[in-house]
């Protein structure tokens, strides 16, 4: 079932999303213990849904997992409702996949399932380019391409694994930052190409510390660190409201 809805923002703006269920599964059984720890659709029991939201106006950053609500029923009992871990946003940023789940298991006679609650989704406008002074950094060293947004070299040098003769990781205290694109450059000024290499998000009460890693295909003495940041970020609250079965409408 496709439907549209008004959303309601934090500050001004105008936003339009369309959510669309994509997706669905049910585990009846997980067979866990009969299969040596290999779950049926390597899942728990329960019911797995997958929303689509699309915008056409501004470009989708993230959501804010903690201040979105989500409610799974089948008509008679509430089935409990989570988000998933797999969430993903489209490279022009205008589609984010959002998977949700049941924390129990709807009624056997049940035809269907209705969610509600609603995401909090980040949005932005446009995004700006900032970058570094071409140098040498070193773990440690602290960059700030904005008066809102800074970062810190967390770790610089070989890596571990992998042939990549170079490899960063950045460090900001941010939860969700405005990086849209990063890109790093030798000292003639050549991009260099490079490749995410992992992230990680740790923190309670609101504060958080962010890390994300790249492989650069390079070795260079002398880099420039440019980032494309998100400017005009607003958070939206979309209602999610819906019925989903077998069929689709």
């Amino acid at each position: 079932m496709i439907f549209s809805c008004a959303v309601a923002c934090s500050g001004t703006c105008s936003a339009d999303v369309t959510v669309e269920p994509v997706g669905m599964k049910i585990v009846w059984k997980a067979l866990q213990k009969e299969f040596d720890g290999f779950q049926t659709y390597n899942s728990k029991e329960g019911a797995y849904m997958s929303l689509a939201l699309f915008t056409d106006d501004k470009g989708i950053i993230d959501f804010d997992q903690e201040e979105s609500k989500l409610a799974i029923s089948d008509g008679t009992n509430d089935l409990g409702g989570k988000f998933g871990m797999w969430n993903k946003i489209s490279k022009d940023g205008k589609v984010m996949r959002v998977e949700v789940s049941s924390e129990k298991l709807p009624a056997a006679d049940a035809r269907q399932l209705k969610l509600t609650g609603e995401i909090k989704l980040i949005m932005a406008t446009k995004t700006e380019t900032k970058a570094s002074q071409s140098r040498e950094f070193k773990k440690g060293d602290k960059v700030s391409l904005s008066d809102d947004f800074q970062f810190e070299i967390d770790s610089i040098g070989k890596p571990k694994w992998g042939d990549d003769p170079l490899a960063l990781t950045l460090k900001w205290q941010r939860k969700v930052p405005e990086l849209a694109a990063v890109r790093f450059y030798d000292e003639a000024g050549k991009e260099i190409k490079s490749s995410g290499n992992g992230s990680s998000s740790m923190g309670m009460f609101k504060k958080y510390t962010v890390t994300k890693s790249y492989a650069l295909k390079k070795k260079s003495k002398v880099l420039k660190i440019e980032m494309d940041l998100w400017v005009g970020v607003q958070k939206v609250t979309v209602p999610i409201d819906t019925v989903v079965g077998i069929g689709r409408k």
